[in-house]
């Protein structure tokens, strides 16, 4: 079976960290990845080896990552590695880790005893695609804080490291996004050092090819293989055979349950909690977006709104950090106007096809369940993204008013599963209205949202507080009481919560916090180390005032020029080749726009009204 012919592959890796330090030595004639340097001296290339071709590839790329600042999620976890190597080999402290403090967070608003102290990382700028966005990473003491805390390496097995010595990683790949399985395999390849087996999502199959060349030079030394999608019985074989060592799975959180079935099933000498250290995974959140309380300018009112919109629609809604939520307080003297200027972004804002199997119709499935209860459900209809693209109402977003909780008629039923799709749901929570006080996030919203009986996950969210709201010391050590006190894994204020995803390319860390396991277990990134073993981590993002416009507007896009031009820096090994490749492709852009002006000029002497002889 061409699946365990494959498996039989990656299990050559048996030596992880002995196969590393041979392929640095590795230059010979058959090498696909020329060494740092090669470009000042070629004397150890084989005669005729194209030296500018490895330059300009995505292999070499992958083998020696530029630099960190190009705005692309895989190069930045590249870079951020390999400072980390050179951190744990005596170099230069990286910057994340020198800005080091400890918050006292020993008594929540209430003056309740809570954890003694929050030791937290940063802030640090998150990346010059991103001005004016910085980052933190919060650590805690998990309940375990017993546990051994210099067990803080690659190979340690806790809550966050989840690894299980021995064996290979099947890595199940997501659906919806390409770069999140590439993400995946890095993760457990580099800083596991765990030999990967991809199996492709079947509406990403088309993905294999890429793969087979961007990770050409882990799978030329055994550490990557990959196969498409190979069926449910093909899939569950797979996992039951005794050389797979974990499962890393980004998905559904029923997809995760049945996968640790199949291990117990398969692994009856294992306990759950052994099981569970196999199985690491990312599984989505009802993602909240929370509004404080305050006085918020008309600018201030449309950003949030345009920053929300944008969260609900891109990709159809269907991503992990789709915005599902919207917490208002119920008091607010600004709520009907943001709910209709929410509409307007949701109306201009142009509409994606929710492609996603099944979410159309569990979407379908929750508005039902609404209305029978007597939920205002509300679809806004917008333009389809583009004239080539078919969108039809069930691609509209649906707004459901949930209600004040302990109040009649009100409903969850938004709130409790991850729709990955277009559903929004509002929830009004009631509070004594006192704006001056800034305690309604940590008094009100915080235990709301906390308990996962009120609201499905834990990956992230977003706060949205205005600039009025930062004028005294009560109002920013509420705003700090909340982060401490969150139970998400990110937590971005005045910005759109994808960015916290980007700080475990940086250093960070992305994944779930809640004890349930809603939205996985484990995470992504933490590629120093901060969370060791025996800590719960948060990243928490920064954005700008919201005054400042939003990055993401699916209604007002850069021009095509602009997108190209990104792609040709993000995609090159370096700043200065990106570059030259804009300055090529500007040019060629601009004779053509003029050769397709004169093409268009009327003809001299005629053509032009005048009466012609003859």
């Amino acid at each position: 079976m061409k699946p365990f012919h494959l498996l039989a592959v990656a299990l050559s890796a048996s030596a992880p960290s002995a196969r590393f330090t041979n392929a640095q030595t590795n230059v010979g004639c058959d090498s696909s990845c020329p060494p740092v340097g090669y470009e000042n001296d070629s004397s150890h290339l084989c005669v005729g080896s194209n030296v500018d071709a490895f330059a300009s590839s995505r292999v070499h790329q992958i083998c020696h990552p530029s630099n960190g600042n190009n705005g692309n999620s895989n190069n930045n976890y590249l870079c951020t590695l390999v400072k980390a190597l050179e951190y744990k080999l005596g170099g230069e402290t990286p910057e994340l880790l020198s800005k080091k403090r400890t918050v006292d967070v020993s008594k929540d608003q209430d003056g309740n005893n809570g954890n003694s102290s929050a030791e937290v990382y940063g802030p640090v700028a998150l990346s010059p695609f991103f001005p004016g966005n910085t980052f933190e990473v919060w650590t805690l003491p998990s309940e375990d804080d017993a546990a051994d805390d210099e067990n803080n390496d690659e190979t340690s097995t806790n809550r966050n490291d989840n690894t299980t010595k021995g064996g290979i990683a099947v890595v199940l790949g997501a659906g919806n996004q390409s770069f999140l399985t590439l993400m995946d395999v890095l993760d457990n390849c580099l800083r596991h050092r765990r030999p990967v087996l991809v199996k492709h999502h079947p509406l990403r199959e088309w993905l294999a090819k890429p793969y087979g060349i961007m990770l050409a030079p882990l799978y030329q030394r055994g550490y990557f293989a990959q196969v498409s999608n190979i069926g449910n019985d093909a899939t569950r074989a797979l996992l039951s055979d005794p050389a797979v060592g974990h499962v890393h799975i980004t998905g559904a959180y029923k997809t995760a349950r049945a996968v640790r079935e199949i291990l117990s099933q398969t692994r009856p000498h294992l306990s759950s909690n052994d099981v569970r250290s196999m199985v690491t995974s990312e599984l989505g959140c009802a993602t909240p977006h929370v509004l404080d309380d305050g006085s918020y300018t008309d600018a201030e009112l449309r950003h949030a709104c345009r920053t929300i919109a944008f969260g609900k629609k891109a990709n159809g809604g269907c991503n992990c950090l789709c915005a599902q939520a919207i917490v208002l307080p119920r008091r607010w003297a600004q709520k009907d106007r943001f709910r209709s200027v929410l509409f307007d972004e949701l109306r201009r804002q142009p509409t994606m096809p929710c492609y996603y199997p099944g979410s159309v119709e569990r979407k379908a499935s929750i508005v039902l369940r609404c209305k029978k209860a007597g939920t205002k459900c509300t679809t806004v209809i917008a333009p389809s993204i583009s004239e080539e693209t078919l969108v039809r109402d069930r691609d509209q977003v649906v707004v459901v008013e949930c209600g004040t909780p302990g109040e009649e008629g009100y409903n969850p039923e938004p709130l409790l599963t991850e729709a990955f799709g277009p559903i929004l749901a509002i929830v009004e929570l009631d509070h004594d209205g006192s704006d001056e006080n800034g305690d309604y996030i940590p008094r009100t919203a915080v235990p709301f949202l906390n308990n996962k009986e009120n609201i499905f996950g834990s990956l992230s969210c977003s706060i949205y507080t205005p600039a009025s709201n930062n004028g005294t010391e009560h109002n920013r050590q509420g705003l700090q009481s909340a982060v401490a006190s969150l139970d998400y894994g990110a937590i971005c204020i005045n910005q759109l919560n994808i960015l916290g995803y980007l700080t475990a390319t940086k250093g960070g860390k992305w994944g779930g916090v809640d004890a349930l396991g809603q939205s996985g277990n484990g995470n992504v990134g933490d590629l120093y180390g901060i969370i060791g073993s025996n800590k719960t981590a948060k990243a928490v993002v920064y954005g700008p005032p919201l005054e400042t416009k939003p990055l993401f507007d699916l209604g007002n896009g850069p021009p095509n020029v602009v997108l190209d031009a990104l792609m040709e820096i993000v995609c090159s090994p370096s700043v200065y080749s990106g570059m030259v490749k804009v300055f090529k492709l500007i040019v060629t852009r601009s004779v053509y726009g003029i050769v397709s002006m004169i093409s268009h000029l009327p003809m001299i002497g005629g053509g032009c009204g005048g009466k012609s002889e003859g």
